[in-house]
């Protein structure tokens, strides 16, 4: 009788811990695919603190649509008014097809989502936090390059819906507040 309580005892132990044992190693491939993800994005960004690739990565921005990162603020500009205008549309896309995004790619799909429904605010945070990341790793020259491109192409989305019939400020106060927030 003995014998048998303790094959049973040694039977719910080995159940126990091949359950913990499959806990652990679940959690060891998750680690490891972030950590993964972390030097993939590492590669594609030229970025390598820890804290701003995983807020890109929560924020849905793989390796394969960091290009799409770069029109973030675009698309934050289209939104400010928090309507998306045909023209601001096609702005952004034809940004995107300047940029070397083909329709059908991750980051083509990226855009495409963002313009039919407004992205969370955190997606803009991580942008910034993104920008203050390369300031840090860029040359200052080709960083201030960088960000007079981006912030003209977010004034040119801004123009593309604004002004009456052509004339006017074409750019709203609730986009040059977005504009000003991003370019600071």
């Amino acid at each position: 009788m003995s014998d048998s309580l303790h094959d049973r005892g040694k039977a719910i132990e080995d159940v126990f811990f091949t359950a913990r044992d499959q806990d652990l190693i679940q959690k060891l491939k998750q680690e490891m695919a972030a950590s993964e993800a972390r030097e993939a994005m590492t590669i594609a960004s030229g970025i390598s603190d820890a804290g701003v690739l995983d807020n890109l990565l929560e924020c849905g921005i793989t390796p394969e649509s960091m290009a799409s990162v770069a029109l973030i603020p675009l698309v934050a500009v289209a939104w400010a008014d928090n309507k998306m205008e045909d023209n601001e549309k096609s702005a952004i896309l034809n940004a995107a097809n300047e940029a070397g995004v083909t329709e059908g790619s991750a980051s083509y799909q990226s855009i495409a989502a963002w313009l039919d429904n407004r992205p969370d605010a955190a997606l803009t945070e991580a942008w910034k936090e993104y920008m203050n990341a390369l300031n840090e790793s860029l040359d200052p020259v080709v960083f201030n390059q960088l960000k007079a491109s981006v912030m003209r192409r977010a004034e040119n989305v801004a123009e593309s819906a604004g002004g009456f019939l052509g004339l006017g400020n074409k750019i709203s106060e609730a986009e040059r507040k977005v504009i000003d927030d991003l370019a600071s």
